[in-house]
């Protein structure tokens, strides 16, 4: 646990895994293209959760969520809200690699289970966020790694500025709802269904 926000942090060990559209992927979209064997060389610790609305407003302050509720993921964050919470709490943003690695849990399938058990999405989510770690977990015991919010990494988008995110959220449909998917904004867009947990070394 981290005591400067009272999350649970996991280990997630160094190793090899498909980047990009999963083998035999037919719902892919062609930003998730080329797919490549991706190496993680290091280890690193990821949220168990997505940052809840408790732990943002215990140290930013503030709670700018659209919807409310002390353990729903924190929303209508930007990028550099959340780099700068992360590096309050001696941590940073994960990068793309290394979100979608943890997001698979050792699966090289595009989802980590059936989405209903796993994940928050449009057929059942009332469109709405739901309070953290309520679906089952990946092989390494991370919840909510797809649906809920969509959750930002470091890694930008084009040469434009934007910024990547990933894992879908509780409005999208189930094609999009898959780790290699990706959105791409501005680092100062906050909408109700962007968040994201944070990585450290």
């Amino acid at each position: 646990m981290n005591p400067l926000d009272g999350l649970t942090y996991v280990w997630i060990p160094p190793g090899a895994f498909q980047m990009g559209c999963s083998r035999g992927g037919a719902e892919c979209f062609d930003w998730e293209q080329p797919a490549r064997e991706t190496h993680i060389v290091k280890g690193f610790w990821i949220g168990e959760t997505e940052v809840t609305q408790t732990a943002y407003e215990r140290v930013m302050g503030a709670n700018p969520s659209h919807f409310r509720g002390a353990n729903l993921p924190v929303d209508q964050v930007g990028w550099t809200d959340a780099r700068q919470y992360c590096e309050s709490v001696g941590m940073r943003l994960p990068t793309e690699a290394e979100w979608e690695y943890a997001a698979r849990g050792g699966s090289s399938e595009s989802r980590y289970g059936p989405l209903d058990r796993i994940a928050w999405l449009d057929p059942n989510s009332n469109d709405q966020t739901h309070d953290a770690g309520l679906k089952q977990p990946n092989g390494f015991g991370l919840y909510d790694m797809l649906g809920n919010v969509w959750e930002w990494v470091e890694d930008a988008w084009g040469t434009d500025g934007k910024k990547l995110l990933k894992g879908a959220a509780f409005f999208n449909i189930a094609r999009d709802v898959r780790a290699s998917n990706r959105l791409w904004a501005a680092p100062d867009r906050r909408d109700r269904d962007m968040g994201f947990r944070c990585a450290g070394d």
